[in-house]
C-alpha cells in the first residue's frame, strides 16, 4: 500500500468510495435519512475538484485501487477521512493517519483535530485522540451526531 497526494485522475475512485463507504459502514450508526442526504449520488469530479482545492488530499493506493483518502488544511483540520468499505480494518486509516501527522509536523502544527462520525470516533479514539465535545451539526437540512476531537502530537 501506498500513501501518495491525490492527481485529479483519482476523482472518479475517490467519488465511488465515498458513496459506497458511507452507504455501507455509515448506515450502521446513522438512519436511512441521513444516509440518503449524506451521499445521495455518486459526485460529479468537478464537485470534488473544487472542493480539494482548500485541503491537501492523500490516498492510499493498493496495486492501482484507491483504497482511502483524506483531506488535510491547516491548522490542523482532518476533513472527509473514508476507507474503502472492502478495507476496513486493514490498516488502511492507521496510514493515512500516520501521513496526515506527519505533515502536521512537517509544517509545525502541534495539533490535529476533526469532526469524527460515531462510526470513526473508536478509530480516532484509538490513535490518541480525545473526545473535546459530542455535537449535533446540520447538514442539508438534518441534524448529525459528531465528535470534536483533538490529538496533540509527538515531538512538537
Amino acid at each position: 500500500m501506498l500513501v501518495r497526494e491525490y492527481k485529479e485522475t483519482d476523482i472518479p475512485c475517490i467519488s465511488e468510495l465515498y458513496y459506497n463507504t458511507v452507504r455501507n459502514i455509515n448506515s450502521r450508526e446513522y438512519t436511512q435519512e441521513q444516509i440518503q442526504v449524506w451521499a445521495p449520488k455518486v459526485y460529479p469530479d468537478t464537485e470534488w475538484i473544487r472542493r480539494f482545492d482548500n485541503y491537501t488530499v492523500y490516498v492510499v493506493e493498493n496495486e492501482g485501487d484507491i483504497i482511502g483518502f483524506a483531506e488535510f488544511q491547516f491548522p490542523g483540520h482532518i476533513d472527509c477521512f473514508y476507507v474503502h468499505h472492502a478495507w476496513q480494518r486493514m490498516g488502511v486509516g492507521s496510514l493515512l493517519l500516520d501521513r496526515l501527522e506527519q505533515e502536521a509536523l512537517h509544517v509545525d502544527l502541534d495539533r490535529l483535530f476533526v469532526d469524527s462520525s460515531i462510526t470513526a470516533k473508536p478509530f480516532f479514539l484509538s490513535k490518541g485522540f480525545t473526545i473535546v465535545r459530542k455535537q449535533e451539526k446540520k447538514y442539508r437540512g438534518l441534524s448529525f451526531t459528531q465528535y470534536f476531537m483533538e490529538k496533540y502530537l509527538a515531538g512538537k
